[in-house]
């Protein structure tokens, strides 16, 4: 029996009766809903559960963001290491072979583009992974050439030439601005006619001290009114010596064992000198070099930079 309704005309009730367009309506409603409930199962279950294969691909995912995290940050220490060891080659070959070193370039012009959207992570780390195999490579031939550097510069497995070279400015915490003309053909004060100047003039007042730019032994000591006035040459083994001249004092005697930074004797203005100042001299198998290129182990390159520029642009020695 179907539902019962009240009919006001006949006073009593009566079994309802549907037509068919109401019957298909409801029963449209009845899907509707069952739809609609089935799409939100589907998005709760897809917002809060995932498939093993989802899960593993999430996984994955997370994996290959660390390694290339990894891979970037051995790349960079890598980088830094080469740029270190490339500056260091740098300095070695000024100060030993006073010219530039020689340009080895291992790395090739291929590159990623990694904000491309057109690229894999699989890709970016295999390309990363290959830059470091080459950085790795390059790290190593570096480290051989500065091995064999040593090695050429040890006695009886010792750094004693390392030891022996002059790597210091001759007068401590010495204003870069003072500084006067370099090795090679300068002015003479004097005679007015360009001449060749054999060392490097630090503009300083009497008395300043003059230390030892190397461990060494005293080779001589002079006093004297004329050329390099009262002057004092060290013998640093391996080849070096150096000169400190135009002293007013000297404080070490002939024979006598020094060390890099001891003070030797002071400032002056004796010989010929147009005013006072100490001219220092770097000899390397009796052969005078420029003091310039023996200063890069007490400098940084900016204040290396400048005493070069100041160096450069005198053109007249004050003796």
């Amino acid at each position: 029996m179907g539902k019962l309704k009240y009919d006001k005309d006949l006073l009593d009730f009566v079994e309802e009766k549907h037509s068919a367009g109401y019957l298909v309506l409801r029963i449209l409603k009845f899907v509707a809903y069952t739809l609609a409930l089935v799409v939100l199962y589907f998005i709760i279950f897809t917002l809060f559960f995932s498939s093993e294969e989802e899960r593993r691909m999430i996984s994955e995912s997370r994996l290959i963001e660390e390694q290339y995290d990894n891979l970037a940050k051995q790349t960079d220490l890598l980088e830094n290491v080469i740029k270190e060891l490339g500056q260091k080659d740098e300095r070695i070959y000024h100060e030993l072979f006073n010219t530039d070193f020689p340009d080895f370039s291992f790395s090739d012009s291929s590159s990623v583009d990694y904000m491309s959207d057109s690229v894999y992570s699989e890709a970016v780390i295999l390309h990363t992974a290959e830059k470091i195999s080459r950085l790795e490579v390059e790290y190593d031939y570096c480290s051989e050439l500065i091995s064999q550097i040593m090695d050429s510069l040890s006695v009886d497995g010792r750094s004693d030439a390392l030891v022996s070279m002059p790597s210091i400015l001759p007068i401590a915490d010495f204003p870069l601005g003072n500084v006067g003309a370099s090795i090679g053909r300068k002015m003479h004060p004097f005679y007015k006619k360009v001449v060749y100047h054999g060392g490097l003039d630090l503009v300083a007042p009497v008395g300043v001290e003059v230390r030892a730019t190397a461990d060494g032994r005293v080779k001589s000591v002079e006093r004297a009114q004329k050329l390099q006035g009262t002057r004092i040459v060290i013998d640093h083994g391996n080849g070096y010596e150096t000169v400190y001249a135009h002293l007013s004092d000297l404080l070490v005697r002939k024979g006598q064992k020094v060390s890099r930074g001891d003070v030797i004797g002071r400032t002056g203005n004796s010989g010929t000198s147009f005013a006072p100042h100490l001219h220092y001299e770097v000899q390397f198998n009796g052969q005078q070099q420029d003091p310039l290129n023996y200063f890069n182990g007490e400098l940084d390159t900016d204040r290396y930079g400048e005493l070069l520029i100041y160096a450069v642009n005198t053109g007249q020695s004050l003796d």
